[in-house]
């Protein structure tokens, strides 16, 4: 008679412990592959609404006449508010319609300092229409409102219209403004902008850094010897 011999208890731990750490170690391995892949397309996805965002923000700054903030060249602002259809070349100041029979336009563009709520990062680029009775905010002239806080509901007379970008990180460095946003440059008749949607530092779940970086300046539609606007 043959006696056939099974596993022995010893074995069956055995075996069911190296089991246990390979199924952890898959588990672990496809949990931050989901993460990254998680991460990615919402990287992707800020990047490229923020991207088309942007082309309407610069396209708003070029068809703008009067850059009324900041006030003075190579000063720099995470703020920017911008008159469309306006000049203060015209009449007395704080200037006139460029077309009497149009309407003047006061847009700002500015970065919320409100800290992100984990995980996201990085801060808000939001856009504010102005409905008050000052044709063109900003010095100099008559008209002296500053440019409102940034946050989600902005004090009047602003109003936020839109949110241009989401994940927005400033860039570190020693150019000139840094680290605002924006910068005032009246050699280039209009304003300098920098920074990132994305993250700049690597994680442990996203050792690949993955940002979109907008270093660019705008030319606005004026005339480029004009101090005033």
């Amino acid at each position: 008679m043959t006696n056939t011999r099974g596993f022995s208890i010893i074995e069956l731990v055995i075996a069911i412990s190296l089991a246990s750490f390979v199924l952890v170690g898959v588990a672990t391995i496809a949990a931050q592959m989901a993460r990254s892949q998680v991460e990615g397309i919402r990287s992707g996805t800020a990047t490229g609404w923020s991207l088309v965002s942007y082309l309407s923000m610069a396209k708003e700054i070029e068809d703008s006449n009067v850059l009324a903030f900041p006030t003075a060249h190579g000063q720099s602002s995470d703020s920017i508010v911008v008159c469309k259809n306006w000049s203060r070349a015209m009449g007395a100041l704080p200037g006139a319609l460029l077309d009497p029979t149009g309407v003047g336009t006061v847009i700002q563009f500015c970065v919320d300092p409100t800290p992100p709520v984990s995980p996201e990062t990085g801060f808000t680029l939001r856009r504010y229409s102005y409905t008050g009775a000052c044709p063109c905010p900003g010095a100099p002239g008559a008209c002296n409102a500053v440019p409102a806080t940034c946050n989600a509901s902005p004090a009047a007379p602003w109003t936020e219209s839109s949110v241009v970008g989401y994940r927005l990180e400033k860039i570190p460095g020693s150019y000139t403004g840094a680290p605002n946003v924006f910068l005032r440059d009246n050699n280039i008749g209009g304003v300098r902008l920098r920074y990132v949607i994305g993250r700049q530092t690597a994680t442990t779940n996203e050792p690949t850094v993955k940002f979109t970086t907008f270093d660019f300046g705008i030319s606005m539609q004026k005339q480029f010897s004009s101090t005033l606007d």
